[in-house]
Formats: structure tokens, sequence, C-alpha cells
């Protein structure tokens, strides 16, 4: 046999054949696999770590990122479940990092997913149509359908070589790599982080109560705030359903919200600081859950500053000031870009709804990509994940790509309107309400008003006027079948204690919403009346 015969024999021996691959095992990777498996397709589900759990799990190495020692999430459990496996009860309303992998494991066992897990397969390359190669292994996969659930948290968006941070002397660090405040680049140092995410509110708290020195926070555009909780119960869920009858965004309920409670109960902007006031409409940027920097301003622990204006070694100016300060070390919380280093390409505007990529015939999709504006990114990964699941079965098909293309430039329009600030920055950001909608529509599971009003109106009342938004909400159907009354009566047991916030909250809600119905009733009989009179 010759050599070439041999390299040829060897390949075809470590090549192998799926129908389906999943590459990522965090949150949408577990998500996606789950689905497919559930249309009863052959998938497989390839992670580069030791473990499944992606960013959820924990590692001192600071070359590999994910959660720090402290991490919690920032969105409440109600927003978090999965929609046919809630959370236990024993986990607080913020889980932790360890509470989070711990239930991930549980998703993986209830379902059986373990079989079709593959841990320790990094992906070096992926080649149309569709090849999969991987780092150190002699091995090559095709499959027919590929699903990328890699997340967005995998590349650091890192600036310290542009323009005026490269003017810096100090030394620098991104978040991608904190692991604890208990390091030497942190202790007794002057610290400017740089970035208006939660994850630069959190560090921002963690370090100036512990090492730091002193500790600056630089926002450069603004930012919108909110706290994580209301009473004892989380503040994430006064967006309930009742917002979205008069439309997604800046309707009169959000109005009466935002003027009613969100002002005076955390200042302009969700914070009354007025160097991070937000430049941009309430809904139309992202809101940040992380508000207990407040607090820590109030204590003089953390100093906000605007964006930097210059950079004179290790001094630095900020805008509409004129004495510089003096920093020993910046830690760049500016976010992650979404790249996928093993494909040549990718780009998310060629996506269709944030999920299939163009000119693949429908074969390539990605799950996990958007991030809403309030609420959590694996909330609407599960709803990706089912789509994609049923388009890939056959049970839903897709558009033409001509229909595909148009429907895309509609969308990046709107989305440019719709969030001027974080448009280039933030292209995964979307309205969790608006979003959801979506793509329930596209599986034909969102909940349909009319009909639950006519059949079950109290079912109605509950959902839209009684509790806050939660994935089950997309299991409810009719309520008919005991599949669908389970999942009425998971998204019940989502509703807080009746001497809770949200109560009191909701009925003034629920009073604006009749007032206004009173108003538009009211002007529809004089109008007839005048309009009577006018004829006779």
């Amino acid at each position: 046999m010759t050599d070439a015969e041999q390299i040829l024999l060897q390949s075809t021996e470590n090549r192998t054949k799926h129908r389906v691959v999943v590459i990522g095992g965090g949150w949408s990777g577990l998500y996606a696999l789950k689905y497919l498996l559930g249309e009863g397709l052959d998938a497989h589900l390839y992670e580069s770590r030791s473990s499944i759990g992606g960013i959820w799990q924990f590692d001192e190495n600071e070359n590999v990122g994910g959660a720090y020692k402290s991490t919690h999430v920032t969105s409440s459990k109600t927003f978090l479940h999965a929609s046919d496996f809630p959370f236990s009860k024993s986990y607080g309303e913020f889980p932790s990092h360890e509470e989070i992998l711990d239930y991930l494991h549980s998703y993986a066992n209830h379902f059986q997913l373990w079989p079709n897990i593959h841990l320790n397969s990094k992906i070096s390359q992926v080649e149309p149509q569709w090849k999969i190669t991987f780092e150190n292994r002699f091995q090559t996969i095709d499959c027919d359908y590929l699903v990328v659930c890699s997340g967005q948290h995998q590349n650091a968006n890192d600036p310290r070589d542009t323009y005026p941070l490269n003017q810096f002397t100090g030394t620098f660090s991104h978040s991608i790599s904190y692991k604890s405040p208990y390091r030497e680049q942190f202790q007794n140092k002057r610290i400017l982080i740089l970035g208006g995410g939660e994850t630069g509110s959190d560090l921002a708290v963690e370090l100036s109560a512990t090492v730091a020195k002193r500790v600056y926070m630089s926002i450069r555009e603004g930012q919108w705030f909110q706290a994580r909780v209301l009473g004892q119960q989380p503040a994430d869920i006064m967006y309930t359903m009742l917002m979205r009858l008069f439309g997604y965004y800046n309707n009169i309920l959000v109005r009466c919200w935002k003027r009613m409670f969100f002002v005076p109960m955390w200042g302009s902007g969700g914070t009354g600081v007025p160097e991070w006031a937000p430049t941009v409409p309430f809904l139309h940027g992202f809101i940040n859950k992380s508000r207990d920097v407040v607090d820590f301003i109030a204590l003089n622990r953390v100093i906000p500053k605007r964006g930097i204006s210059s950079i004179n070694q290790n001094l630095i100016t900020f805008e509409k000031e004129e004495i510089p300060v003096e920093i020993d070390h910046i830690l760049l919380c500016t976010g992650y870009k979404w790249i996928h280093p093993f494909f040549s390409h990718t780009d998310i505007h060629d996506l269709y709804k944030l999920v299939f990529a163009s000119n693949t015939n429908g074969t390539l999709a990605f799950v996990g990509t958007a991030r809403p504006v309030f609420g959590s990114i694996p909330a609407l990964a599960e709803l990706q994940a089912r789509w994609v699941a049923a388009v890939f079965s056959g049970r839903c098909r897709l558009p033409s790509e001509k229909v595909m293309t148009e429907r895309r430039q509609a969308y990046w329009t709107r989305h440019a309107q719709l969030y001027p600030h974080d448009h280039q920055r933030l292209k995964q950001l979307v309205n969790l309400f608006e979003y959801a909608d979506v793509i329930g529509d596209e599986l034909g599971v969102r909940l349909n008003l009319f009909y639950l009003f006519l059949r079950h109106p109290t079912v109605w009342f509950r959902v839209y006027c009684h509790s806050p938004w939660s994935p089950f909400l997309f299991r409810i159907g009719g309520c008919a079948s005991d599949e669908e009354k389970l999942a009425y009566q998971r998204h019940l047991a989502c509703v807080p204690e009746k001497d809770q916030t949200f109560h009191r909250y909701n009925d003034v809600m629920l009073g604006a919403w009749i007032i206004l119905l009173f108003l538009l009733l009211l002007s529809l009989i004089v109008i007839t009346i005048v309009m009577c009179f006018y004829f006779q």
C-alpha cells in the first residue's frame, strides 16, 4: 500500500458522520441538543472543556474566561427556568455560578443528554458544507446541519492598543481574566474600571470593598440602571405582560412605570448620577441591573466618571473635567467580540432573526445570540433552540433566501433606530417581549390573547394582568392538555407573595390600563353621539 493510500485509508477511518452537530456545551448548547434529540435527529454536542456549563464553569486559570469566584446571575430565576424544567425552590432568586452549573448538570441528567455529549473536543476549523476538524485529534466529522452555541462571551473586546488608552503607562487587565480581587495587580491600587455593563459594576463594588485604594468607574455615553431587588422580590419581574399590550417600547404603561416607580425609586437614569446620565430613551438601551455600585458611590468608595478625554502617562483626564486623576491600573470591562475563530467569516448581520445564516440553505444556525434589554439570554436561547430543531426536522420551514435578505435589511434598519447608542457594539440587543413573540410565532407557541380571553378569561387575567413574564408562557397554549396546565401552574409559581411590591405596582398599572380603556370608550361614545346629531 502506497503512502497516499495509507493516508486516505486513515482519513476515512477517522471520519464520522452525524445528522446534526452542536458546537458548545453551555446553556444554549444543551438546549439545542435536547430539542434536536426530541425531534428524533441524530445530534451530537462537542465541548472544548472537560465539563459542560460553558462560562458558568469556574476555572482559577486566568487564561480561561468565564465566571469569577463571586459570580451570580443578574437576571432572576423567573427568567432563567427552562420551560419544561424549572429551577429548584432551594436556589436563591439570583443563583450563583455553582448553582447554575448544578442546574445544567441536572438538566443533562433529566433529559439523558450525556450519551450525545463529547467533552475535550476543541474545534479548530469548520468548512462548508459541514466538515469539522479538531485540535490535536486525527478525526474529522461531517454533518448535514450545524448549530453554533459557543456564546457571546468568549473573545474579549480589548481596546488597550487604541488611542488614547495606548498612552497609559500603568497596567491593564480585561474582565475576562478576572477571578478574584486578591491579586497583586489590584492590591492597594487606584483602579479605573472602563465600561458600564454589569460586570464592571459588580467588580467596582467588589474591588472597592476589599483591596483597592480607590476605584473610579468611567461610562462614556451614560447607562440605564435598575436595582436587582425591590423589597424581597426581584425587580425584573416588574416587567409584566401588561406593559406590552400597547406596544413593546415607549407606550403609556411604560411611561407610567418609569414616572411613578422607576425614577422616584432609583433616580434619573436609574442612578441619579449626572456623570452616567443615559443618552437614549428608556428601553432603547441595555439596562444594567447591578445598581449596588450606586451605594458605594454614596460611601465615596467608587467615583463616577464620564468618558476619557485624554491620557498622559498615568494621569487621566475625563470629559467636562480639567484636573487629571492618577491611575495605577485600568480594568477593561469593555465586553466581547462576536466572532468564531473556527469559521473563516461570520457576521451577525447575516443571521435571519439572529438565528439562521444566509446562503446555507438553512443548514447553519446559531443559538444564544439574542441579548435582551432586560431578562435573560437563556430564556431566548431556548426558544431559538426549539425553532432550530423544528426547522431541521422539517416541521417548520424558512422563507426563500430573497425574502430572508429583505427582512434582514429591514430588521437592521429598525435596530439602528431603536438602539442608537448600542447598535454598533451590541448587535444582539433585543426587547425580550418582542423577540420572544417573534420566535414564538415561528413555532406557533405564542399565547393567543383573544383565545384565552374568550375561552379561559381567568387564565387570561392572571397571565396578562397579574403575573410576570416567564418562559412557561410558551407552553401554556390553550391550557387544555395536562402539559399545558402544568406549564400554567409553573408560571403562577413565579408570582410573588401577596405582601410584596409586585402587587402594589401591578394594581397601579392595571388601574392605569382600565382608566385608559375607559377614556377610549368614553371618547368613542362622545364621537358617536356627535356624529348622530350631525347627520340628523
